[in-house]
């Protein structure tokens, strides 16, 4: 995937939500990649929506995540083709619209678990920040299952873990899903490769404080066999991981030690981020991200 078009396609999803599901998506197009006997990648491109772990086997079919709901269509095509038959499980890593918009086409069929804040953010009719839907999200869209901190299924062979790590991140509902006896981890929109600051969804209690906090915890779980699908961009693994904590972590330092001499958030936004970050050029910019960090320190 060209990084370029994913973070254009993604910021445009942010900002023009209502447009963006209006549309057919024609020509989105799902890449599939096995990770191990079980466990497939299924990579949107262009970058509209969340990519999506499939997990299949005698048990059935398991999937993280279902992207937007024009997508639906193309996603079942995708996972027919990898093994046919109904999606038992469908986990939301979160309640953002561009991963967990389908859910209404498969909850009649699939059961939705997720943590007790997506549920709680699904029900409100939020799809992210400040944008909501219009009326009433569907009962079959909503979230069946939910957990506080951690639930497992034992499925196809594999242990799979659903996490929520100790801090409010990108949301306060996030999720990381942890394919055990396969070493995958999706880590929903806590991690998007896509080199540049995180967005935190300041609206539903998401800090980046706590983003980095999970992230570090995160690290200290896997191992440099695991692969890691994140929420955008291509699959990653641990020295990926490593070096995008690190500039989470080294640019709220930065933005914390001029916020102790006093400085104001217009003024550390004037100043900008030295120029180690100069080349962390997708996603968030940085005065975006200078945004989201300020409001979390002392």
């Amino acid at each position: 995937m060209h990084k370029t078009l994913s973070v254009f396609f993604i910021l445009t999803m942010f900002a023009f939500a209502p447009w963006i599901k209006g549309q057919e998506l024609d020509s989105v197009v799902l890449h599939t990649t096995k990770l191990s006997d079980t466990v497939y990648l299924l990579l949107p491109e262009p970058g509209y929506g969340g990519n999506i772990a499939v997990l299949v086997g005698e048990d059935g079919i398991l999937i993280v995540d279902d992207m937007l709901m024009p997508l639906t269509n193309k996603i079942r095509d995708a996972i027919e083709s990898i093994k046919p038959g109904p999606i038992t499980y469908l986990l939301n890593s979160h309640y953002h619209y561009d991963h967990a918009g389908g859910n209404a086409a498969f909850g009649n069929t699939s059961t939705i678990v997720a943590h007790t804040n997506v549920r709680k953010r699904l029900a409100e009719g939020r799809e992210a920040g400040s944008q909501f839907i219009e009326g009433q999200r569907p009962k079959e869209a909503l979230p069946v299952i939910t957990f506080e901190q951690q639930m497992s299924f034992y499925w196809n062979g594999e242990i799979v873990d659903l996490i929520h790590l100790d801090n409010t991140s990108h949301t306060d509902g996030d999720s990381v899903i942890f394919f055990r006896d396969s070493n995958v981890v999706h880590t929903g929109d806590q991690y998007v490769n896509l080199n540049g600051f995180p967005f935190i969804d300041r609206d539903v209690g998401g800090s980046a404080i706590g983003l980095r906090d999970n992230i570090r915890m995160l690290l200290s779980m896997i191992d440099h066999k695991t692969q890691i699908i994140p929420g955008h961009g291509p699959l990653a693994n641990k020295n990926d991981l490593q070096n995008y904590y690190k500039i989470v972590s080294d640019s709220i330092a930065f933005i914390e030690a001029h916020k102790n001499t006093g400085k104001s958030l217009e003024e550390i936004q004037e100043i900008g981020l030295p120029k180690q970050f100069s080349e962390v050029t997708g996603f968030m910019p940085a005065a975006t991200w200078i945004g989201f960090v300020y409001p979390d320190l002392p």
